[in-house]
């Protein structure tokens, strides 16, 4: 199984990074990469309309590349941390480059897995109905099939999610699907 992760916190070795290396360290017979998104040279969609049928974006960045890594992929592990209420400003850059796929008939994201991550610092549940919005749009609506959701609450501070054993359960129990 081809997987591709996206880690769309400017935090290095912070609670999206503990708990999606933990789902996807532990999904069997997996060749995984992943993308730290603060890390690359992204930029944001110009609305340019360049791209479009039989199109590809026409912005020389590095989402040309994690797109057609997740086009190839099986699986798409995408994980943010939840700031003023959304995703990450890294998270947005990459999901609003979904549209050159989305008006490109010859590629799809069409039943394609993913399962999403949140890390936020308010109580557990808070941003479930965000995440619940966020699984029809963007990720739906490009035709990702959203397999599960964890929304990891109470995370104050960087590596919070490693003592938080329920949020390392999910991800392994998710990881054991696949």
């Amino acid at each position: 199984m081809k997987v591709v992760g996206i880690i769309a916190s400017p935090r290095k070795n912070g609670n999206c990074d503990i708990i999606t290396n933990e789902l996807i360290s532990n999904i069997k017979n997996s060749e995984a990469t992943i993308y730290n998104i603060d890390e690359l040279n992204i930029e944001p969609c110009h609305a340019c309309g360049e791209c479009g049928p039989g199109k590809d974006c026409v912005v020389d960045d590095d989402a040309g590349k994690i797109l057609e890594d997740i086009l190839e992929a099986d699986l798409l592990v995408f994980s943010t941390p939840i700031y003023y209420g959304q995703m990450s400003a890294q998270g947005k850059l990459i999901t609003d480059r979904f549209y050159s796929i989305s008006t490109n008939p010859k590629k799809h994201f069409e039943n394609k897995k993913c399962v999403l991550i949140a890390t936020h610092g308010a109580p557990t549940g808070v941003y479930d109905q965000y995440m619940e919005m966020t699984k029809g749009s963007p990720f739906g609506h490009v035709g990702f099939e959203v397999t599960d959701i964890i929304t990891a609450g109470n995370l104050q501070k960087v590596g919070d999610a490693t003592e938080l054993e329920p949020f390392i359960k999910q991800a392994q129990e998710i990881a054991s699907k696949f």
